[in-house]
């Protein structure tokens, strides 16, 4: 609906209060590829509104809570003449122990002796609970109730209930917050905050607490946890106000209350609570303190509050005090959370300088080599030139992998005209250099090191180079030698421009150097066999790279190598020449082969990463490549077991484009045997055409039949995600069940497709909700 247009004088007059609105806005939110739990991730709770409050009001009862403080006392009050020595002495006591308690409540013993001189008094004088005050009724609940063993504790907190009923004062400060506490814990935080309002204010009749600073803490609590950061923090304030020495615990659950706000206002507010906890505790301020403001300051999305709490993290010397491999992980693992803050290039920028100039030079290389990767990933050639700069003029040595780095980010430019793209050449340039300098040396073996060990062994291995108030001189500075991965970038970007006499050569150096392959250079290797049509050899690298002996290094594949087989194999059975080339595994083998490979890492607490590239982009192409090779091979069964096994194993369901698939392998008819004159009848009869349309009619009356079905058993028939997935690959399995069940008879149906599971390594899975007898 259109809103009717303002006069213009009216829309030039100055907003008044009533009239002004203000806009919330969420934070974008992370990518949902990432599996573990991430503080960014956190999104801002609803809040509970409260109706506004007077200020007048407010600062009245604050007053009147003041007064009531300065009149309390803990003393217990010793007045006529019913008492007698041994009474008083029993009273002097425990009003020391009391005030011990006031001042330091974890005392050993104290709970005992105090609760010991209670009873005494009590028991000997029961007229005596009325001469003891409020304060004092808190400090013993508050003692007992701390009691370690908690059998014991209830029973202490029994008889001072009875007593305090006897004497009039019906429930301690500590009792009541137990029960609003508990309230609010079980979902009725409306209730809960109501009648903490009411205590606040005396409107309930109740004993006062308002004054206490337990019932004050349990407010600001309750409000920072109902997400209202702003009475929670007036609160607090109030707290203090009354209260200077009370614990500063309560301030880090409000600073997180203002953190989990959209308003950029109350992340401005966090800081300064931020900045008066640590003044409040001083050298008391622990790393769990500074970690609980840094990752509040995460949840806000605030880069620039996060990298002050990080920067002061190293500056009180919490973090980077030594090398030792504990103390360098701690560090990399907040740094590796605030780079998930940067969500472009210029913010890793100032996120990189931030580091640089905080850490100690031990850590400048890993954190110059997660700036240029971000570089990289943002196809951003220039900053990855500047940042190697920054390396030089800091006299921080680029290692290979900053040049490895480098060359990703000068290859992945796109131009016009390729062959005239500076940063292409200049890559290439760097790339051979790099390795001339690998053929002058032997290749050492580099022991497998974490970046944590890496770094705690930095200062014992350093040599300085040039004195620190020097530029590095252009005669140090140098291009290091390549490594196995310099190799493979200049291996893809050859195979790219089919330049195969630069592969070939670079191959014969891999060999004659001696380096030890990974897998991101046997799938390059694989990849350029592929595309020379040379299948079999890809097969042959594959093998020899992973079926190594034991006790000999080899290559784990990762799930690009998985794809890049599969790849292969398709494209070999579409080859006529190379269809029958027995050096190649069939699509049931290469299935088990996948089986097997998951079953190895699936057990790795980083399994996740190896199905990095299996997929690729888009989750249906590596359904579409098992359908095609099987399709090729016509084995409509192993589609069938493999369609289930990339479901459960993988979870990738399959696609619109592997439901074509599977229909043309059901309407394909074999004419290679024909004669000349059946197989020019069945190419211009439109056979093969009348034969698709029927197979796509049969699995369309399956999926409506099925439809229908759920219909008639729920009025409310809408699907999970869980059921949709189910379905489709039901619908699916009984499709190649009623296709087969017009050649084969049900048992020798189930019997295929168990021969099938056996061979590759499945037996026991499942394969659909229907068998073969169940179908029409």
């Amino acid at each position: 609906m259109l809103l009717p247009l303002r006069s213009i004088s009216r829309l030039l007059r100055p907003l008044q209060p009533s009239h002004t609105r203000s806009v919330t806005t969420l934070p974008r939110p992370i990518a949902s590829y990432v599996k573990t739990w991430d503080p960014t991730q956190h999104m801002p709770r609803s809040a509970i509104l409260v109706d506004p409050r007077d200020g007048s009001r407010h600062k009245l009862l604050r007053v009147k809570r003041a007064q009531r403080l300065e009149s309390q006392g803990i003393a217990v009050l010793v007045k006529g003449d019913m008492y007698t020595d041994k009474d008083r002495a029993d009273m002097k006591k425990l009003n020391h122990f009391l005030r011990l308690a006031d001042v330091n409540s974890n005392h050993p013993g104290l709970h005992l002796m105090l609760w010991k001189t209670y009873r005494r008094l009590t028991q000997r004088c029961p007229e005596s609970i009325h001469a003891i005050p409020d304060k004092a009724w808190d400090i013993l609940w508050r003692i007992q109730a701390g009691c370690i063993i908690s059998m014991i504790g209830s029973r202490r907190l029994q008889i001072l209930e009875t007593d305090m009923a006897a004497c009039g004062n019906y429930e301690a400060a500590g009792r009541r917050i137990r029960y609003l506490d508990n309230l609010f814990a079980g979902g009725q935080e409306e209730q809960a905050l109501k009648e903490w309002i009411e205590d606040y204010e005396g409107s309930n009749g109740l004993p006062r607490h308002d004054y206490k600073p337990e019932h004050l803490e349990l407010g600001a609590r309750l409000h920072s946890l109902a997400g209202h950061p702003d009475r929670a923090r007036e609160i607090m304030q109030e707290l203090f106000e009354l209260y200077p020495s009370w614990k500063p615990g309560i301030m880090k659950t409000v600073f997180r209350a203002h953190t989990s706000s959209p308003s950029v206002q109350h992340h401005d507010l966090a800081n300064g609570i931020y900045k008066k906890l640590k003044e409040n505790l001083g050298d008391k301020f622990a790393l769990e303190d500074y970690d609980a403001c840094f990752v509040g300051f995460l949840e806000a999305r605030h880069m620039y509050y996060a990298k002050l709490v990080f920067r002061d993290m190293i500056k009180d010397g919490h973090l980077a005090r030594s090398n030792d491999h504990m103390d360098v992980k701690s560090v990399l693992s907040r740094l590796h959370m605030l780079y998930r803050l940067a969500t472009d290039i210029s913010k890793m920028t100032t996120i990189g300088l931030q580091a640089v100039k905080s850490l100690p030079p031990a850590y400048h290389p890993h954190v110059f080599a997660h700036w240029m990767r971000s570089a990289v990933v943002r196809n951003a050639p220039e900053a990855a030139g500047q940042i190697l700069e920054m390396m030089f003029r800091r006299h921080s040595q680029p290692q290979t992998t900053h040049f490895n780095l480098l060359l990703k980010a000068l290859m992945r430019t796109k131009v016009a005209q390729p062959e005239q793209n500076p940063h292409v050449s200049k890559a290439e340039n760097i790339g051979w250099r790099m390795i001339e300098e690998a053929r002058k040396v032997s290749v050492e073996k580099l022991p497998d090191v974490s970046a944590a060990q890496m770094i705690s062994q930095w200062v014992e291995e350093r040599k300085e180079l040039v004195p620190d108030d020097e530029v590095m001189d252009d005669k140090l500075r140098h291009v290091p030698r390549a490594n196995v991965t310099t190799f493979a970038i200049m291996l893809k970007h050859h195979g790219d421009k089919q330049q195969w006499e630069h592969v070939d050569y670079l191959a014969r150096q891999l060999k004659e150097g001696g380096f030890q392959p990974n897998a991101a250079l046997m799938n390059i290797l694989m990849d350029n066999k592929c595309r020379q049509g040379k299948y079999s050899e890809a097969w042959k690298i594959y093998k020899t790279f992973t079926d190594v002996p034991a006790g000999t290094p080899g290559v784990f594949p990762d799930g690009s190598s998985i794809r890049c087989l599969w790849k292969t194999l398709r494209l070999a059975l579409g080859d006529q020449a190379a269809r029958d080339d027995p050096n190649l595994p069939r699509p049931r083998e290469l299935l088990a082969e996948t089986v097997q490979w998951w079953e190895r890492c699936r057990a790795r607490p980083d399994a996740e990463r190896f199905l990095v590239g299996l997929a690729a982009t888009e989750h249906g192409a590596l359904t579409s490549l098992m359908m095609h090779c099987f399709s090729y091979t016509n084995d409509i069964v192993g589609s069938l077991v493999g369609l289930h096994i990339i479901h459960k194993k993988f979870n990738i369901l399959p696609s619109d484009k592997s439901v074509a698939i599977l229909q043309r392998h059901a309407a394909w008819v074999d004419m290679r045997k024909k004669g000349p004159v059946q197989r020019w009848n069945f190419q211009h009869h439109g056979i093969h055409k009348n034969n698709l349309e029927k197979m796509g009619r049969v699995y369309y009356i399956l999926l409506e039949r099925r439809l229908d079905n759920m219909k008639s058993a729920s009025d409310d028939y809408t699907l999970s995600k869980s059921g949709k997935d189910s379905l489709a690959l039901n619908i699916l399995s009984e499709f190649i069940r009623v296709v087969l069940k017009r050649t084969y008879s049900p048992e020798t149906i189930e019997a295929m497709i168990s021969q099938a599971k056996e061979d590759v390594g499945v037996p026991e899975m499942a394969t659909g909700d229907m068998d073969a007898f169940q179908v029409v």
